[in-house]
């Protein structure tokens, strides 16, 4: 199967055509009517497998079938990507209940989250929600059981970890910890107690695990999040990304209009403030109507707005304006660690939550914990550890302040170039 059916986490630049077009097909409403625009349907086409759309397209395109629009080669292109998609995805699922046959016989519990979660408990019919890897979610004291048992049947892990790192604090968990199938190429994503991709562990660990619901995939019966998790989540997950692809949006859309009778926005609302969570699940719901005209209760937004403070950061980063064009831009990383300082640490800081314990952090980054330094440092000699007590600080001033000379040195060249005179062309 082409690499480009399955979806890229970037974004590419898109006409306004192609953009309508996508829109339409990724509210996943089969009655929403198609508007007849001039598109450069090789666009389109690479746009939706792009962004995920491949399953909603092609059955979009099967309940308007009588239409002689969009044209015929390209709904045959969509045809035929969708007759590999099924083909992989098939494949795929293999794959994975054989990964969750033996973690379940090793009596690990798991939570799966993302693709495979989402195509079974909130989509009509599995298929219209492709996906590429497996993400499960597992206790933290279950990291070395799991280990054993990935790499026990040919997985092999991204990052030599086969432990949890020391803690700078106690809040800290890994986000994820990544292994690769040598024949399958199947890649598990293995998630700890960082929930929302924030940097720091969930308050409310245990509140997520309680609330989990089972669903069947197959022959097997597995754990997936809460409605309400599910939804915040997805929230989280598209922030973080920047609202790179529309079929994020999609998930959305189904559970706010499809599912709207079992979900419990107070309970939504609720553990958005536990997790201080509300700027990306008020973001990403917000985008949602603007996108696809799926709309949340108002009460709901208003109750997640972030401050005035937070909103104006927001937009600076991100602009409203550039994540509705879906054309490709340049984001910052909101999801807390110390480096880098000017595209993750600080707008991390200016616009997310937790920032009481995001400063003890960094309070403890100056004088941190001796096993802390090193495993950071891979300090094989315990008599080198306070060489780096007082190397570290210095390198870390050395790090913020590289970033800063060189992001002057930028602004100084963007700023001679613009009140530059024109270019003396002579005489003519």
């Amino acid at each position: 199967m082409p690499a480009n059916l399955q979806g890229s986490y970037e974004r590419v630049n898109l006409s306004a055509p192609t953009r309508t077009l996508l829109c339409v097909w990724a509210a996943g409403d089969f009655a929403q009517p198609l508007t007849r625009v001039e598109a450069d349907w090789v666009e389109v086409f690479d746009a939706v497998c792009q962004n995920g759309l491949i399953g909603l397209t092609y059955h979009y395109l099967e309940q308007h079938g009588e239409l002689d629009y969009p044209p015929a080669t390209f709904r045959q292109q969509i045809q035929n990507a969708y007759r590999a998609l099924v083909i992989r995805m098939n494949v795929l699922y293999r794959h994975i209940a054989q990964v969750m046959t033996w973690l379940t016989n090793a009596g690990i519990e798991t939570i799966v989250v993302k693709g495979p979660a989402l195509a079974q408990q909130i989509y009509a019919e599995p298929m219209l929600r492709s996906f590429n890897d497996l993400d499960l979610i597992v206790r933290e004291r279950a990291w070395r059981d799991v280990h054993r048992v990935l790499t026990e049947n040919g997985f092999v892990v991204e990052e030599d970890f086969t432990e949890p790192p020391p803690k700078l604090i106690p809040q800290l968990s890994p986000y994820e910890i990544k292994y690769w199938h040598r024949t399958t190429k199947l890649l598990v994503e293995v998630h700890y107690e960082d929930l929302y991709n924030t940097g720091l562990a969930a308050r409310d660990v245990d509140g997520f695990w309680q609330r989990a619901q089972r669903c069947r995939l197959g022959d097997l019966v597995i754990q997936v999040p809460s409605l309400e998790d599910q939804l915040i989540h997805a929230c989280t997950h598209l922030h973080y990304h920047g609202y790179t692809r529309l079929n994020w949006f999609s998930d959305l859309a189904m559970m706010v209009r499809d599912h709207a009778a079992q979900l419990d926005w107070e309970r939504v609302i609720a553990i958005a403030r536990t997790e201080e969570i509300q700027v990306g699940v008020y973001y990403s719901l917000y985008f949602l109507e603007r996108l696809l005209n799926v709309a949340v209760p108002r009460a709901v937004l208003d109750a997640l707005r972030p401050d005035r403070f937070r909103r104006w950061w927001h937009e600076f980063y991100l602009p409203a304006d550039k994540v509705l064009s879906l054309r490709r831009m340049t984001r910052p990383i909101f999801s807390f660690y110390f480096l880098p300082l000017l595209n993750r640490l600080l707008p991390d800081l200016l616009v997310m939550g937790r920032r009481k314990e995001k400063l003890g952090y960094l309070m403890r980054l100056v004088l941190p914990p001796r096993e802390w330094l090193r495993s950071y440092y891979q300090v094989s000699d315990p008599r080198l550890v306070p060489l780096h007590y007082v190397l570290h600080p210095l390198k870390l001033a050395y790090h913020y302040l590289v970033e800063i000379i060189a992001a002057l040195l930028t602004f100084r060249r963007r700023d001679q170039w613009l009140t530059a005179p024109p270019p003396h062309r002579g005489t003519e």
